[in-house]
């Protein structure tokens, strides 16, 4: 089926049949006959035509790095919800923390001519900002700040000051911190910088904060909090840079002391205020994102791009609620 057949079809001009695929202007009557030609033929239009004749796709690249899958789901939903509203299709590919995957994804997406790509990461991706630089589409990153590039993020620094500063703790109490390993600045320095000046703030000295090595799995939670409960003297807190982790640690502490209730276990906090573990451990200190927002924010600010209503990087930087404290 073509442009010719359809126009036949519905007694109309093939350029009344263009005009109609690509929102022109055409009379009601036209319009309607067109639609039912459509309908009835089951006819699709050449996605790669329209792309050699309009110099566009109308499909937005989305490019999942992140390690934490919550988030991932959330800001995709935001993201898919906005821009087929406004008539834009998406491209997704999920790479799960590996570099040469993340490249290569980009790089296909802009082979097939994506209008714009959006990167939800975690992790400083200098390669990757160079791609975007030679291909000269539209980019906005998610989860990081980058220079000279369009950024959605949450402000992780100050969630964990403020998570820290609401614990209780007591200036005689031995913490631990669960660190996020690796490249990821957002779930690793961020919050584990904000998390230290929080404890500082309400006077826990330093001396009695360790900062551990850890993961994103609820095995890692486990295993690292069978460690650190095996330590002794024991410690009265331990935080963890995700919820998931800190699910993990419950585990060994259910393990080890029979009860999350037990007296003489350590209080845990996590972050990210995941629904399923909640349910699956109980309410918990954490810091709840709306990711669902992010993924919406990101959108209109590529949409803005891609109708050249903005020329200079933004960044927007997102709120969070302590809970549970």
């Amino acid at each position: 089926m073509t442009n010719k057949e359809v126009a036949e079809l519905a007694g109309v001009s093939i350029a009344a049949v263009s005009r109609y695929l690509n929102g022109g202007y055409l009379s009601d009557e036209k319009r309607q006959r067109i639609a039912q030609a459509i309908e009835e033929t089951g006819y699709v239009p050449s996605a790669n035509a329209r792309i050699l004749r309009l110099k566009k796709s109308n499909t937005v690249g989305i490019v999942l790095a992140k390690n934490d899958e919550a988030t991932m789901a959330g800001v995709a939903a935001g993201l898919e919800k906005y821009l087929f509203a406004g008539g834009y299709g998406s491209s997704l590919a999920y790479v799960r923390d590996d570099e040469l995957a993340e490249f290569n994804a980009m790089r296909s997406m802009l082979e097939h001519q994506v209008d714009g790509i959006v990167l939800i990461s975690s992790a400083p991706v200098p390669g990757s900002l160079e791609l975007f630089e030679r291909a000269r589409v539209p980019v906005v990153i998610v989860g990081q700040h980058a220079r000279s590039h369009n950024c959605v993020r949450f402000d992780n620094f100050g969630a964990a000051y403020d998570l820290a500063s609401s614990l209780g703790c007591d200036v005689d109490d031995r913490v631990a911190y669960i660190d996020a390993p690796g490249r990821f600045r957002s779930f690793g320095s961020d919050r584990r910088k904000g998390f230290l000046a929080g404890l500082e703030r309400i006077g826990v000295p330093e001396d009695h904060i360790d900062v551990v090595p850890g993961g994103f799995t609820l095995a890692d939670g486990y295993r690292v909090g069978r460690e650190l409960l095996a330590t002794k003297p024991g410690y009265d807190f331990i935080s963890c840079a995700t919820d998931t982790v800190a699910a993990g640690v419950y585990q060994a502490i259910r393990e080890r002391f029979g009860s999350l209730d037990s007296s003489r276990a350590p209080r845990v906090s996590g972050f990210g205020c995941e629904p399923i573990l909640q349910a699956l451990v109980g309410p918990m200190p954490t810091v709840r994102f709306d990711y669902e927002e992010c993924g919406i924010k990101a959108a209109e600010m590529m949409v803005s791009l891609l109708k050249n209503e903005v020329s200079s990087a933004a960044s927007i930087i997102l709120g969070y609620q302590v809970v549970g404290v």
